[in-house]
């Protein structure tokens, strides 16, 4: 009896110790994947001015979160990029289903979406607000009852709105649409009284009317919209790589590194030689954010790119939460020591 009670119990340990370590296995990484495959699959949305649009000259995919993707395919080495076009409704489930790797699509971080996806660092703090024509009494929230509102469905806006309308029991219309450039289309056809969405859309699509003087950004915002990548949950490896190419163009922009700079060799090793914060930057991955900062520039290059004080779709930056910590700001990157 003694020796049957012995090799049950060596049986149980070996089956126990079998499955711990077929549990502990992990899943292969959408890394390995990644840069087996030689690409980044990037969920963007395509039709969005400033963020990511066709440049009608070249019929490049280009805009703030384009570059992003660009600055993802270059910190992991890999050659190219995929863009693949999503409406706000399609993005996380597309995450879910891994069609993409990665979506940089005006995403706000909130908890219900952080229940199904995972998030990385924000790269555009944003807030609702209202377009309307110059001509309308509309200036605010309190006068939209009886109003026709247009907006994106599947998005935090159209909750907002909504939000916003019922608690002041005001009569209205919803009208919604798949991606903003519809939504703006309506609005300037006469669907609506008013479009409703993030600010830095709602400026970045008026500079595109062919008399922007007629239409109004207006209100205060009554939202917060903190836009970031997302990618499927419980995957270290991937998050770090997303994570740290946020943190990279930041912290590139905080030390001064800009795209030329990226691009001499002399001038980075005088930064390094001088700073050990730069150093340690610099060593990062083998050159990681060397590469990506040399392909698309630092956070500030990025973002002046679509929407500086020289380009028509300009949201300024100053004294907002998107200019650097040190400036009064929250952008703000990790050590890479």
């Amino acid at each position: 009896m003694r020796k049957v009670l012995v090799y049950a119990l060596a049986v149980a340990v070996t089956v126990a110790g079998v499955s711990y370590a077929a549990f502990a296995q992990p899943a292969r990484s959408r890394l390995d994947v990644v840069k087996a495959r030689g690409r980044v699959i990037c969920g963007i949305s395509g039709s969005t001015v400033g963020f990511s649009f066709v440049e009608p000259r070249t019929g490049e995919m280009v805009g703030f979160d384009a570059d992003f993707c660009r600055a993802l395919a270059a910190f992991i080495g890999v050659p190219s990029v995929e863009f693949v076009q999503h409406t706000s409704a399609s993005r996380i489930p597309a995450v879910i289903a891994g069609s993409v790797d990665v979506v940089f699509r005006t995403t706000t971080v909130t908890y219900g979406r952080d229940a199904q996806v995972d998030f990385g660092p924000i790269t555009f703090y944003d807030g609702q607000r209202l377009l309307v024509r110059t001509a309308s009494k509309i200036r605010g929230l309190e006068d939209l009852n009886n109003a026709k509102v247009c907006t994106q469905t599947g998005t935090t806006s159209e909750r907002n709105i909504t939000d916003q309308m019922r608690l002041r029991n005001y009569k209205f219309e919803l009208i919604t649409f798949a991606q903003p450039k519809e939504a703006f289309d309506g609005f300037v056809a006469g669907r609506c009284d008013v479009w409703t969405t993030d600010a830095s859309q709602l400026t970045a699509f008026r500079a595109t009317a062919p008399k922007p003087i007629d239409y109004m950004v207006v209100g205060k915002e009554f939202s917060d919209e903190p836009l970031a990548p997302i990618y499927q949950e419980n995957d270290s490896k991937w998050a770090d790589a997303v994570d740290y190419t946020v943190w990279g163009v930041i912290q590139a922009e905080e030390l001064g590194i800009t795209q030329i700079t990226a691009g001499s060799e002399g001038r980075l090793k005088e930064l390094g030689d001088k700073d050990p914060v730069a150093k340690a930057l610099l060593a990062a991955g083998d050159g990681a954010v060397v590469r990506m900062v040399r392909t698309v520039g630092n956070y500030g290059e990025i973002y002046n790119r679509y929407f500086g004080p020289s380009r028509a779709t300009a949201i300024p930056r100053q004294g907002t939460r998107n200019a650097l910590s040190r400036n009064g700001g929250a952008m703000t990157s990790r050590p890479f020591r």
